[in-house]
């Protein structure tokens, strides 16, 4: 990809607000002059982030992540710093210089910006042929399951014709090649390596976007009766990963972070349907069981999740499984049963949004839907009451067993206990005790991986003076010229205070220093951490001008004891001189130790 110019680099970060740009992936609250959020990098249960509207940058206390907008879509969309920069100033609505329109294929592949392209291509293009000729059939479906036309413009449905290569064949002519295709999910190589076909061919077309708004993938619903697969996704790729996104969280998500709730279905169109009809904080799962990663990106916005599952044996056992994850991530977690085997879609269209909000507002609590079922189950097979005991003991062990119980911190699991005992008409106490017996049956698991958080620099063997001059000037950019006088970069000894020196001192000479100007630079792309973790430091000092004055006075302590060493070593000294010399550092060493209260 080519390089942009640190002209446009900077006009692009000029040009965008940390704070809205964070928004749009974290729920951020209002804490005295800054943002607070649950931190996207590490799993966060209480929010450590902090995001500044002044200095424009982020900064977790916990796992260390921080930086500017590029270092943001860096460390959280896995972009590289020229992506980054073509993504901010695409959403910045600022023209890509001339020169760097066209995308170079990294090596490797297509750079998940390029990706972008193509599928927003095939987004366009599927939409065009839903209202062509060639979609009647489609669009007379969507609206026969009553999507209102504002509604399929609003989610941007289309058409996949029903042809081997419509969509190659109009990408070819915008200049698209089969193998960008491919890389991106849309085309399908052939067994023989000759030629490609289009991978959805007479299907309704349903974008799956990112919170951002980029579409990453689609869903397609067949048109034929007879083809055996209903609904088929788009494969995964650099851009679109299933188990990390959910259908429909980019109309949601503010709605989820309003409410504090998450109404999760199985469907495209329940999602669908249910915003249709004003519910705005649902989303769907993309064909596979739920995954921890979902359940994540969930928690970053909601305190509840309620699971709206079919009816049947297969939805109540995805319901389950779902209900051990979301329990992880300590959310409450309820779930809702559709009643006549009706699917949310069609319910919203029977009953209407209040009976759908109805339905939601008294769903049960997932243990006691859980247990519910196992009760029902269990008298259906000609159990009873009399042998309970033995249904309480299965129970309570699946709970043991589940990797949810063990993650549930000690005051939660004491009101947990509480619950499932008032539930199950048991004592806490008792349940307690038979809860730690079974626990210690528990099968082991394999450890999960944490989550990679951004890089974390630290300075290493630097000199605290060596600090505390960039924690000043990160702080107060009018003393730089001060500093300038002083010293220049090659006094540091760190390698990272001693770049992060130079790039200053450059835009200094050119009159253009301050921090956001810093932190865009692409010198800086990998040191956001460090960069903040100075900031945050600096604001912690009382005296900026007092600390920057003992570290420059220490610097030319330093400066005049290497002087006086080389003299010493080479002969050429002066008794008078040496004295001096000796004076003026025995003075800094004193002025330096800590006075005794």
């Amino acid at each position: 990809m080519a390089k942009f110019s640190e002209q446009f680099v900077q006009q692009v970060a000029e040009a965008t607000d940390i704070v809205d740009l964070v928004a749009q992936y974290v729920t951020l609250k209002k804490g005295g002059k800054d943002f607070v959020g649950l931190c996207p990098f590490h799993e966060d249960h209480k929010p450590s982030m902090y995001v500044s509207p002044i200095k424009q940058i982020y900064k977790c206390f916990s796992c260390g992540a921080g930086g500017g907008p590029y270092q943001f879509l860096m460390g959280y969309e896995k972009m590289t710093f020229p992506e980054a920069v073509r993504h901010l100033a695409e959403r910045a609505g600022i023209p890509l210089p001339v020169d760097t329109q066209t995308s170079h294929q990294p090596a490797g592949g297509l750079s998940k910006q390029d990706l972008g392209q193509v599928t927003t291509f095939a987004a366009r293009f599927y939409r065009d042929q839903l209202f062509a000729p060639a979609g009647e059939a489609a669009l007379a479906y969507a609206r026969k399951r009553e999507l209102t036309d504002e509604s399929i413009k609003r989610f941007g449905l289309g058409f996949a014709p029903d042809s081997w290569d419509a969509l190659i064949t109009a990408a070819g002519k915008a200049g698209i090649s089969n193998s960008q295709l491919v890389a991106a999910g849309l085309a399908v190589r052939r067994q023989n390596d000759d030629g490609c076909y289009d991978r959805f061919r007479n299907r309704l077309m349903f974008p799956i976007l990112e919170t951002a708004g980029r579409v990453i993938a689609f869903g397609g619903r067949a048109m034929a009766a007879d083809d055996p697969a209903k609904y088929l996704n788009s494969s995964e790729t650099a851009l679109f990963d299933k188990s990390a996104n959910l259908y429909a969280l980019n109309w949601s998500r503010q709605g989820i972070s309003k409410s504090g709730r998450a109404i999760v279905v199985e469907g495209y169109l329940d999602a669908l349907m249910c915003l249709q009809h004003g519910l705005e904080n649902v989303v769907a799962a993309l064909g596979t069981a739920l995954t921890d990663r979902q359940a994540r990106m969930l928690s970053r916005y909601a305190s509840e999740v309620v699971l709206i599952f079919d009816p049947d044996a297969a939805g109540a056992a995805a319901a389950e499984r779902a209900v051990e994850i979301f329990l992880a991530q300590k959310l409450h977690v309820r779930v809702a049963t559709m009643p006549d085997g009706l699917d949310p879609c069609d319910f919203c269209l029977d009953r209407g949004p209040e009976a759908m909000i109805e339905l939601i507002d008294n769903s049960p609590d997932a243990l006691a839907y859980m247990w519910q079922r196992r009760l029902d189950g269990y008298l259906q097979a000609g159990g009873n009451l009399a042998d309970r005991g033995e249904l309480v003991e299965q129970f309570l062990q699946t709970l043991a067993n589940s990797s949810a119980y063990g993650a549930i911190d000690p005051i939660k699991r004491g009101q947990l206990a509480q619950h499932i005992g008032h539930m199950l008409n048991i004592s806490a106490t008792d349940l307690e005790q038979i809860m730690r017996r079974l626990t210690k049956r528990r099968p082991t698991r394999a450890a999960r991986p944490k989550p990679t958080p951004q890089r974390n620099y630290t300075p290493g063997t630097a000199s605290l003076t060596e600090r505390n001059i960039i924690e000043v000037l990160l702080n107060k950019e009018g003393l730089i010229s001060h500093v300038v006088e002083k010293m220049d970069p090659a006094d540091f000894t760190d390698s990272n205070l001693q770049l992060i020196a130079d790039v200053i001192w450059r835009l200094a000479e050119d009159g253009k220093f301050t921090t956001e100007r810093l932190m865009a630079t692409e010198e800086m792309a990998d040191m956001g951490s460090l960069l903040t973790e100075l900031v945050m430091a600096g604001q912690r000092r009382g005296n900026l001008e007092l600390t920057l004055a003992g570290a420059l006075e220490h610097l030319e302590s330093k400066r005049k004891r290497l002087q006086y060493d080389q003299q010493k070593a080479n002969g050429h000294h002066e008794p008078e001189t040496l004295r001096k010399i000796g004076e003026f550092n025995r003075n800094a060493d004193m002025r330096r130790r800590p006075k005794i209260q």
